[in-house]
């Protein structure tokens, strides 16, 4: 899609600053002080009322504030012009900006490496790729081309609403419309020259300096709730390459190639295919590097609707049956020191967990689809696993995604229907299709911001396994809930598998796993992943199966530690909810977790009253995440903006 067809995620508007020093009051009723975004705010409102979240609205010929037109303060006579004359533009920040709801960032990123290539094609100006694994894509120049380039793009983009970023050896020169690229690059050479005219001897070098080396090419977009906006960072960047003094090959003059900064040839005789167009490849970049990933990488997503009335059914009616027997899987244990019974706190069955935030659906699915559509597009397929169930608004025929009923990844004819998260995850190397590698999504985790295949895998295709902060202690299990349990149960067999010892949890990621990692669990542990697969719910005894995998693939060299941005937010707690609005405007985060966690007792600082209800958690979350994630997923249907009448809404 070319940029003259208006393009889309970059930051919230608004900086975090901004955000701090705005008025305090009541966005919500039952959460005083909470600073939300504008967007969050008018979503947090709206889903109040019946109805739910409403579409975004239309796009309006101005950014309007208070009822009224702003002064265009920054905008220059021909910006001024474009925005009286081309449909759907605003004046934001001090650009034009293109409203549109329906473009992620990697077709942003095609459309204007599109939109390069064919101003280029038309004039007959020679270019290539220079993949360097980056996200941002390089278009080459050869030297002596730098100024039929310029006016190729300039001549293209005439009437647009695109800009190009001038980029010298010193940083960013400042955005012009595309349109002014030969007068402007040359308006900006000519000023630094005179400034640098009475330096001497070093007037030379610095002039040189200062020349335009490359220009970013982009078109600002924005969504029409003006939650999320795309700039420079989904551009393409045309790189004027130049002689070097030996006057053989060319010679890189923004950043380094994977070869350094000297090529022999810019000649591009090769292709490489980018969505559904062929591009020029620099031949001596058309081959496979070390950092390169090639192997497919899919993506598992477990989820259950427990306002379904047919699930809930199958539920109590398997929970009476646990306590007809005391308990069907598992031992229940009495040893307890901290004066409970060891149920669950719902009045469940001890050593097992039935809590209602296990099994809550707030609308995250939709989210997390999102997330991945947005920030990982390298993901071949999705798999979504439930219990014979499926979202009404999901496109369930799409290609590339497929659902899966838990009854297909039982290996036992016999064994029960189950309940709880470490079964399902006990057999997810039995997902028919699913590529060797794969990212293992609980609904409640997001991607933040766009991510590489190497974030999770080495190209070697060893998985990276990323830890939290928070260890569980050494002591016995007495007293412990059944998360902790599960936790020591899971380090003890790792430690008698393999004699080493795992003190951290892992980190609420996507966890990157291998099925043959699974595989070789069933070797040094027979029987145990099976054991864990009759546990109809959560139980003191069950093992966790991603992380006694993730750490037997450490202890024997099958994966590596890694790092990666993230954070997890309790949301049942004010505090903790605070800290959205700094999330959605920074993006600073590779991933997130927002965590269905029952109200604490114990009251936030200042003496508050701590918890939410499950209600005022829903509400919040779901404005979040429509904020964050507000440009829909190919896997939903047309026209399925969430609504009141949504499987997730909540129940006051």
């Amino acid at each position: 899609m070319p940029l003259s067809a208006p393009l889309l995620p970059g930051t919230l508007g608004g900086s975090a600053a901004a955000h701090r020093h705005r008025t305090p009051r009541s966005y919500m009723q039952g959460v005083p002080r909470l600073l939300l975004p504008a967007g969050l705010r008018r979503l947090a409102r709206t889903l109040r009322r019946a109805g739910g979240v409403p579409p975004q609205p239309g796009p309006a010929g101005r950014e309007r504030i208070g009822g009224r037109t702003p002064a265009p303060s920054g905008l220059t006579a021909r910006e001024e012009e474009l925005l009286a004359t081309v449909p759907g533009l605003i004046h934001h920040r001090g650009r034009l900006a293109t409203v549109r709801d329906d473009l992620l960032p990697a077709d942003a990123r095609t459309a204007s490496l599109r939109s390069v290539a064919e101003a280029l094609e038309a004039a007959g100006v020679p270019y290539g790729l220079v993949p360097d694994g980056e996200l941002v894509h390089r278009v080459a120049i050869a030297p002596g081309d730098r100024a039929a380039a310029l006016k190729a793009c300039a001549a293209a983009l005439t009437g647009l609403p695109v800009y190009a970023r001038l980029l010298t050896a010193d940083g960013e020169a400042g955005d012009v419309l595309a349109e002014d690229l030969p007068a402007a690059v040359e308006s900006a050479e000519s000023a630094d020259a005179r400034g640098a005219s009475g330096a001497g001897s070093g007037a030379k070098d610095a002039t040189h300096t200062a020349r335009v080396r490359a220009v970013r090419i982009h078109q600002p977009i924005i969504t029409s709730g003006r939650t999320l906006s795309y700039g420079p960072e989904t551009g393409c960047d045309l790189e004027f390459w130049e002689i070097p003094d030996s006057g053989e090959g060319a010679l890189a003059v923004l950043r380094e190639t994977p070869y350094g900064w000297w090529v022999p040839s810019l000649a591009a005789s090769a292709s490489r295919r980018i969505d559904d167009r062929e591009y020029p490849v620099v031949d001596c970049f058309s081959s496979r590097f070390p950092d390169d990933i090639d192997f497919p990488i899919d993506a598992v997503i477990t989820w259950v609707d427990a306002a379904d009335p047919a699930w809930r059914h199958r539920r109590d009616r398997a929970a009476e049956a646990e306590a007809g027997t005391g308990r069907s899987s598992g031992t229940d244990r009495t040893d307890r020191t901290d004066g409970t019974d060891g149920t669950d706190g719902t009045g469940g069955v001890p050593g097992i967990d039935l809590a209602e935030n296990r099994y809550r659906d707030r609308g995250e699915l939709r989210y997390c689809l999102r997330s991945i559509a947005a920030y990982a597009p390298w993901v071949r397929r999705i798999f979504l696993v439930t219990d014979d169930q499926a979202p009404a608004w999901l496109a369930a025929d799409h290609p590339d995604i497929t659902v899966i009923d838990h009854r297909e990844l039982s290996t036992e004819p016999a064994a029960p229907a189950v309940f709880n998260s470490h079964a399902i995850e006990s057999r997810l190397h039995h997902i028919p299709g699913l590529a060797e590698h794969f990212l293992y999504f609980n609904d409640d985790i997001f991607l933040g911001r766009p991510q590489r295949p190497q974030n999770y895998f080495l190209p070697s295709g060893l998985p990276k396994v990323f830890h939290d902060w928070r260890a569980v202690d050494p002591g016995s299990r007495a007293g412990d809930d059944v998360f902790t349990s599960s936790q020591k149960v899971t380090r003890q067999a790792v430690e008698e598998a393999v004699g080493r010892t795992y003190p951290h949890i892992l980190a609420h990621t996507p966890y990157p796993l291998t099925r043959s990692a699974f595989t070789r669990v069933e070797e040094l542990l027979p029987g145990r992943l099976a054991a864990t697969a009759r546990s109809v719910f959560r139980s003191a005894d069950d093992i966790a199966p991603v992380t006694l995998t993730a750490h037997l693939a450490l202890a024997e060299g099958h994966a590596v530690e890694g790092d990666l941005a993230h954070t997890y937010v309790s949301t049942a707690r004010r505090s903790e909810i605070e800290r959205l609005p700094d999330l959605a405007a920074e993006r600073g985060h590779d991933a997130f977790c927002l965590a269905d966690d029952e109200d604490p007792d114990e009251p936030d600082e200042g003496g508050a009253g701590g918890g939410l209800s499950a209600t005022q958690q829903h509400n919040v979350v779901t404005a979040f995440l429509e904020a964050y994630f507000p440009v829909p997923s190919p896997f939903e249907k047309s026209q399925s903006t969430p609504t009141g009448n949504d499987s997730s809404r909540p129940v006051d």
